[in-house]
């Protein structure tokens, strides 16, 4: 192993606790530096789809993967099992082709699977039920597909055996020590029973997790891992009791869950050839900590506090870790949640669960559904292993100006606010009737006007396979095999439309400055020759973000206003089309359409995140703006309603730093806030970051759903982290 790799520092800039041994943090080094995204290469063998997919192909193109796949193994790793093709990076299949040979065919994410169930049952367990299912096949077809599942089986048998094999030939080599010899015996043990059977280890169960995790990686699958501490809670627990494993031969497996985890890392930019964009922490593996289980009782338990050691000292973010806190979370786990926070990155974020099932209820999930709710590989919530997900994203701002900048402009903010609504209403139903499909259907408008959809992406089975209402159904999750559809229906912009109508209503109508036309006119022109007069409705009115009633009474009625357009719609074969609100990073694309507004931004200006205030509005403290996001009914948005928040670099200097950001935490919580992700990394830091890359190769920063390592992010995009607001407690 390298010595010559500096192990990286937080965005605090101090080298942090050590609790791992320096094996292990040597070997996170090299993978953060790129050492093994360099080596991974295209798949050799391809199948073709262009004769007509099927699960029985998809079948059989895992088979082709599992035999061929190239194996890495590293002596100093605890987990056996790497994923070498470059086309999964991609967010494609490796090995299968269409269009003659000439494109890549694509996978799938923004989705979890249940893991759990798989850890639990093994591949016998799974095998008993899918050949059960097979006896109750309706068609051809469903016995095709549990065919298909069987083959896949087998895929993993194979792919696991190869591994197997390898690892015991080189305990019979005399070229590896015997230290590393003792960890070749406890890797080859663990693959002697799983994923085949279920664990009887906590070391066992976290082999298991990993294998299934990474074939469907392996596949080109991007699936979150959801709730990793209630999966794997149950093995550690018992091993602790009976002194099976200490938590330090715990915390060392779960770092390296989290090293392997970093797999596809960019590495340093120098002599990167890998075009920067929005990231290279984005793979949708999410996880979910604590919470409610579905039987009403804690999933707090030592893995969980595990993770967060990891996270504090690795600050690896390939994992975007969420915890789910409530009045229930003990203080002990608050506060552990905000010391890893202040370290920034916004690796951690909480969901206040309680808002969160509220919102499920209403969508008609079932009690211990909604308790066992995870997110997406993102932030939307849904249920693991039953839902088939997609999303509409949309920029509210755009039905606003639209109105605002109409050919016949609106002479009152009356008649301004009735058009934007028009505009808002008449985009929402024009998703609803042309996006109500889960984003793997094409719809078709037949001759005789009828409508038929079809599965246009392909027939995946391994995805399937670890959900288990596909294995139920005896269909795939592109073919609606999942026990539920949503496609989430995201407004953004919204604070940036509040804001506009509160400068107009204060303006225009209270002060009667000008009249609205010829503040219209101004806009059109962008600002050009007014400056003092945008300055003075930049800085004379608050909005939204300040814990000001009227400004937040506006965009209350605001965010009402796209609750009630969107409503509970329920479409194409039980498709759900619940409310989200997000950007996800869209500030930029948004800002290319967007002209100059009435709160006083020019014309292509990055404007606000998610529902947090728009950049430069938010002019109080962090507990001022989260007073004003709470004021929202945020169950109304059951698809998701992100805050985010940079802390100022100076709060963690300060002594009761942990205390202070806990509050804010439970603060949080009794105010009914949906999702918080909170930076706290110091903007001078980034600027010299994004003049010097190498000297931050793991700088990490929260864009939405996701962090990312800000070197691996294009100039525009750091450009709009650079830009968000920092505020005090």
């Amino acid at each position: 192993m390298r010595t010559d790799i500096p192990f990286p520092l937080n965005p605090a800039g101090d080298p942090g606790p050590v609790r791992l041994s320096e094996e292990t943090r040597g070997l996170a080094a090299e993978y953060l530096a790129g050492k093994f995204r360099s080596r991974m290469k295209c798949s050799e063998k391809n199948l073709s789809v262009d004769g007509g997919d099927s699960p029985l192909l998809r079948a059989r193109g895992a088979v082709m993967l599992a035999e061929t796949a190239p194996l890495e193994i590293i002596p100093e790793e605890r987990l056996a099992g790497s994923e070498p093709f470059i086309e999964s990076t991609w967010h494609c299949v490796p090995g299968l082709m269409c269009n003659g040979g000439k494109d890549h065919v694509g996978s799938i994410s923004h989705t979890t699977v249940d893991f759990g169930d798989a850890v639990r049952k093994g591949l016998r367990g799974l095998e008993a039920e899918i050949r059960e299912r097979g006896t109750r096949a309706a068609d051809q077809g469903e016995r095709d597909f549990c065919d298909a599942l069987l083959t896949t089986l087998d895929a993993i048998r194979v792919w696991t055996g190869r591994y197997l094999s390898a690892y015991r030939e080189m305990l019979e080599s005399t070229e590896y020590a015997e230290d590393v010899k003792t960890n070749f015996r406890k890797i080859v043990r663990s693959l002697e029973r799983v994923p085949e059977n279920p664990p009887e280890t906590f070391a066992e169960a976290i082999q298991s997790f990993w294998t299934f995790f990474e074939f469907e990686r392996l596949c080109g699958n991007w699936s979150g891992l959801g709730r990793f501490d209630e999966i794997l809670g149950p093995w550690l627990t018992r091993d602790l009791g009976n002194g099976t494993i200490s938590l330090d031969e715990a915390r060392e497996l779960v770092a390296h869950f989290w090293i392997k985890g970093t797999e596809w890392c960019f590495g340093l930019r120098e002599g990167n050839t890998l075009k920067p964009g929005s990231g290279d922490a984005q793979n949708y593996q999410n996880i979910i900590l604590g919470g409610m289980a579905a039987d009403g009782s804690a999933v707090e338990n030592e893995v969980t506090y595990l993770v967060l050691d990891v996270v504090e000292e690795l600050h690896i973010s390939d994992y975007p870790v969420a915890v789910r806190i409530s009045r229930r979370t003990p203080e002990k786990l608050l506060r552990r949640i905000a010391e890893v926070q202040l370290l920034g990155g916004g690796i951690v974020s909480v969901y206040n669960e309680d808002v969160v099932m509220d919102g499920l209820r209403s969508l008609g999930f079932s009690e211990d559904e909604v308790r066992s709710y995870t997110n997406d590989g993102c932030w939307e919530v849904i249920i693991p292993g039953k839902t088939a997900f997609g999303y509409c994203p949309f920029d509210v701002l755009k039905c606003f100006q639209d109105a605002l900048f109409a050919e016949k402009t609106p002479e009152t903010a009356e008649e301004l606010y009735a058009k934007y609504l028009e505009n808002l209403r008449g985009t929402v139903e024009w998703i609803q009737n042309n996006s109500a499909i889960p984003r793997h259907y094409r719809k078709t408008e037949n001759a005789d006007g009828t409508v038929s959809f079809e599965s246009w992406k392909g027939c995946d089975v391994t995805l399937s396979l670890l959900e288990p209402s596909c294995r139920e159904s005896a269909h795939s999750y592109q073919d609606l095999g999942t026990k539920y559809a949503v496609v989430g229906i995201h407004a953004g912009g919204l604070p940036d439309v509040a804001n506009s109508m509160r400068a107009i209503e204060e303006f225009v109508v209270r002060r009667k400055k000008l009249p609205l036309p010829q503040l219209v006119e101004i806009l059109r022109n962008d600002w050009e020759g007014h400056e003092p007069l945008r300055q003075e409705i930049r800085r004379s009115i608050l909005y939204y973000g300040n814990d000001d009633d009227e400004a937040d009474a506006v965009m209350l009625k605001c965010y009402g206003d796209f609750a009630a357009a969107v409503g509970p719609r329920r479409s194409f074969r039980r498709v759900l089309m619940p409310a989200g609100i997000s950007t996800f990073g869209r500030e930029i694309q948004f800002a290319a359409d967007r002209l100059a507004t009435a709160f006083g931004a020019k014309a292509h200006e990055y404007l606000a995140p998610n529902l947090s205030p728009t950049p430069g509005t938010d002019r109080s403290s962090v507990t001022a703006v989260l007073n004003s996001y709470c004021k929202m009914d945020l169950a109304r948005t059951p698809n998701g309603c992100p805050l985010d928040l940079r802390l100022t670099a100076g709060l963690r200097r300060q002594e009761n730093a942990p205390e202070l950001l806990a509050g804010l935490l439970r603060t949080f919580i009794e105010k009914g806030g949906w999702y918080l992700q909170i930076d706290a990394v110091d903007p001078d830091m980034l600027r010299q970051a994004q003049l010097e890359p190498d000297r931050f190769p793991n700088l990490v920063v929260r864009i939405s759903g996701w962090s990312a390592r800000f070197a691996s992010l294009s100039k525009e995009w750091q450009d709009m982290i650079i830009n968000r607001t920092a505020l005090g407690l």
